[in-house]
């Protein structure tokens, strides 16, 4: 993967990887004691102010921005398939976090849902 090793690549890969790190910290400060590793409880509550009014998964954003600044910087095989592999996985885990928040919260997460994209600042609509 020689067409990355410049660089230009790294810049990138620092930036983003800086960037990724500001989506995770603004993340956890707003979701303060609702923050959590594993999926959420039946006590946790819906967060829909500071970061996660334009976005509903800032830190999952963050960790994609990580992954991909590192390979940018590490541009190996191993380093594009852990990329892959955590991209897969925490998409997969955000997915089954919104299901049980829809079930949560019904109409109040639909509407947030449906109004906030899950990973950009806008929402991208299906056709």
């Amino acid at each position: 993967m020689n067409f990355l090793s410049n660089n230009v690549s790294i810049i990138i890969g620092m930036i983003s990887i800086s960037i990724g790190f500001l989506f995770e910290i603004l993340g956890i400060i707003a979701l303060g004691i609702n923050f959590r590793i594993e999926l959420p409880t039946d006590d946790t509550e819906l967060i829909t102010s500071g970061i996660y009014r334009i976005m509903r998964n800032p830190i999952v954003f963050g960790i994609f921005l990580l992954v991909i600044g590192s390979f940018l910087i590490i541009p190996t095989i191993i380093i594009l398939l852990i990329c892959i592999f955590n991209i897969l996985t925490f998409n997969s885990k955000t997915v089954d976090e919104e299901k049980f928040l829809l079930r949560r919260f019904g109409e109040e997460y639909k509407n947030y849902w449906n109004n906030v994209g899950r990973y950009l600042p806008i929402k991208i609509r299906r056709i």
